[in-house]
């Protein structure tokens, strides 16, 4: 009898492969740039198929990783992979967006997003957010596409279409409790910011 053939691999799954490959560079700078140390509880942002925290998790022991992502396909590929699954209870990934994050006030010591900031629908909840779930002194590393004016009509994130991202963007964390915030370079055509939580948002009392 014929063996069975394979079965087609998920459109998802699919496309996070190929996407996987695309952002290998932007994975490696913002794997730089993050630099963890062990015991840091790290979030990502909009983590795919999961292979930026898998490189976070083999560079360094002791990492406390977490995760947020809309689509349940990815949430399974990305908890599969062998280093993320060696974590056990400190891996936690979710299903979710940036405009909810599902964690408490200051859970984490840093924050990163990659090609994720242009799907923010409301990119000023989205930053308060990412802000409350940051301790104190929180880092945030955020790596955008390059749009320009070639920026398509369709993105949902107003500042994304503006074509004036980068600046635009700077200037909105400069507005909040992020009290340093400075351009961190290039991979391609993708252009990186890191921002550090130096106030306590409004409303927030010290513990």
């Amino acid at each position: 009898m014929p063996r069975a053939a394979p079965l087609p691999m998920h459109p998802n799954r699919l496309f996070a492969r190929v996407m996987e490959w695309l952002n290998a560079p932007a994975y490696r700078l913002a794997c730089k740039l993050v630099d963890p140390q062990p015991e840091n509880h790290v979030l990502e942002i909009g983590f795919g198929s999961g292979r930026l925290l898998e490189m976070i998790a083999q560079k360094v022991d002791g990492i406390h990783l977490a995760g947020v992502d809309p689509t349940e396909t990815m949430v399974r590929m990305a908890s599969a992979r062998p280093a993320l699954r060696k974590l056990g209870n400190r891996l936690d990934l979710r299903s979710g967006t940036a405009q909810s994050l599902p964690w408490r006030d200051k859970t984490f010591d840093m924050a990163l997003a990659v090609h994720c900031f242009q799907f923010w629908e409301d990119p000023d909840v989205c930053i308060q957010e990412i802000i409350r779930v940051l301790k104190p002194g929180g880092r945030l590393v955020l790596l955008l596409r390059s749009h320009e004016k070639r920026a398509p009509n369709w993105l949902p994130n107003p500042i994304s279409r503006s074509g004036n991202e980068y600046q635009q963007t700077i200037a909105l964390l400069r507005k909040t409790a992020f009290g340093l915030v400075e351009e961190a370079g290039r991979a391609g055509s993708t252009r990186s910011i890191t921002a550090w939580l130096t106030a306590l948002p409004a409303n927030t009392t010290s513990e």
